[in-house]
């Protein structure tokens, strides 16, 4: 192995060798369960050892006695068993590939317009499961997010919900660091916009102004992004952190004669 990297593991998966320095590790996500796949684990469960033996297993175990709606791990060892060693890199990371900026400011006679837009691209997240799913801490507890109704229920058995089966208490097997959890945390903010307008020197010099405007400005007014549950500048896997604040100020220079 090179200097400076990890040992090499015991499966190539494992490896961070070519892999983002800042790159996560989890499991791969391959939906969730269906109630056909759990009844198909019941029966195999149901048979004798010898017929055990004969009979493949429908799935690899997993964290806890899973349920349908739950995260269904790949088994990338193929032993039947959901563990470390089917870990892999993940997430390249939430360091951006790209960061950039743009704006202009435009006139026309006495109006004029500036804005100042940012943005990163390339950045991911695998969110924490253990914080932000409902229940997490029992009895009902945790916080509950705006799309909590975009979850998976046997009357709304889709694959594309955000949140899996949920109990009244942390289900176990769906906190893991996983592909389900991972996040495109690239954006585009508008970060200054201004507005301005000077009055006309006919109207001022007659009371001694050389020259007004007045202005309104804002800070943070929009950002465009595919995440949507809390600002995805803030470097948290759990967004308790402090937004970026929105800001509106307004106001007006004067210039008088001499």
């Amino acid at each position: 192995w090179i200097q400076g990297e990890l040992p090499e593991q015991k499966y190539e998966w494992m490896n961070q060798y070519g892999r983002n320095i800042n790159g996560a590790k989890g499991y791969v996500a391959e939906g969730l369960f269906t109630q056909a796949e759990i009844d198909d684990m019941a029966r195999w469960e149901s048979l004798s050892a010898a017929n055990k033996a004969i009979t493949p297993k429908p799935f690899a175990s997993q964290f806890g006695t899973v349920k349908a709606g739950d995260i269904k791990y790949k088994d990338l060892n193929n032993d039947g068993q959901i563990d470390a060693y089917d870990q892999t890199y993940i997430s390249r990371g939430d360091v951006p590939t790209t960061v950039y900026g743009f704006g202009f400011t435009v006139g026309w006679k006495d109006l004029s317009v500036g804005m100042m837009f940012q943005g990163v691209a390339g950045a991911e997240r695998v969110l924490n499961g253990s914080s932000i799913n409902p229940f997490n801490g029992g009895g009902g507890s945790g916080n509950l997010y705006s799309n909590i109704d975009d979850r998976w229920t046997p009357e709304n058995p889709r694959q594309d919900v955000f949140w899996p089966r949920m109990g009244d208490k942390a289900v176990a097997n769906n906190e893991q660091a996983s592909t389900w959890w991972l996040r495109d945390m690239s954006f585009l903010r508008l970060k200054n916009l201004e507005l301005g307008y000077t009055l006309p020197q006919r109207w001022t010099t007659k009371i001694g102004i050389r020259g007004c405007r007045l202005f309104a400005r804002g800070t943070n007014l929009l950002t465009f992004s595919n995440f949507k549950l809390w600002d995805p500048e803030l470097e948290t896997t759990d967004g308790l952190r402090y937004p970026q604040m929105k800001s509106v100020s307004v106001g007006f220079s004067i210039n008088f004669n001499n």
